[in-house]
């Protein structure tokens, strides 16, 4: 009796072991879904001005204004290395380039959004690229301007102004991205709810490089 209760007791392991074999075998041959990498929405602080080309201001009591880069755009790539093209106590004119990002050979162009005088220079922003996308708005600065005039200000983005603006350039910017790689390969470039994935432009050829910066980074 002893025999048999020891051979049905194997028995009921093999057949065990044998049903959790063939259950792992079909799920490890079944495909994983793509799952799209992290990234947080879009940051749009109160009293934070923005600008048609993706730049953003903090106005000083003193009337000073801290400038820097958007989400928009530093989400769009992994780690790019920065590169300040002003220093300090230079006249910087609108438009005129202040800053680089590069991911290997391609590059976005970052341009001022207002005429003055550079006060102060952020240079722990190139030794750290991470802050222009976790601390964008604070230690992810990139200068402190002196403005030679104040009108600039007056025609920026803020508050509700700033949220449609950038649901219209999420917008051009699928459009943008379906082109480059096609519409099956679009929602590996957005989130869900239309946003960028981090790193999206860092895979694309050079056309859609000079493309972004075109429609995005210079005035129009």
């Amino acid at each position: 009796m002893t025999v048999l209760f020891v051979l049905a007791t194997i028995l009921l392991f093999l057949g065990a072991d044998w049903i959790l074999q063939r259950w792992r075998a079909a799920h490890a041959a079944q495909p994983q879904p793509y799952r799209i990498p992290p990234a947080h929405p879009l940051r749009i602080p109160k009293g934070i001005f923005f600008t048609p080309s993706h730049t953003w201001l903090h106005l000083f009591p003193s009337g000073k204004v801290e400038v820097g880069v958007d989400d928009f755009i530093s989400q769009l790539m992994k780690s790019p290395e920065i590169i300040l093209l002003k220093e300090l106590h230079e006249h910087i004119e609108k438009d005129e380039p202040m800053m680089l990002l590069k991911t290997g050979d391609h590059l976005l162009t970052v341009r001022s959004p207002i005429s003055g005088k550079v006060l102060s220079v952020n240079h722990a922003l190139p030794g750290d690229p991470s802050l222009l996308k976790e601390q964008p708005f604070s230690d992810g600065w990139g200068y402190i301007i002196e403005p030679a005039s104040q009108t600039d200000i007056k025609q920026m983005f803020v508050g509700s102004e700033t949220r449609a603006w950038i649901r219209d350039e999420v917008q051009r910017l699928r459009d943008i991205l379906a082109g480059a790689t096609g519409p099956e390969l679009q929602p590996l470039m957005m989130q869900d709810g239309g946003l960028p994935v981090e790193g999206a432009l860092d895979s694309m050829p050079s056309e859609t490089w000079q493309k972004i910066d075109q429609e995005f980074l210079q005035p129009h």
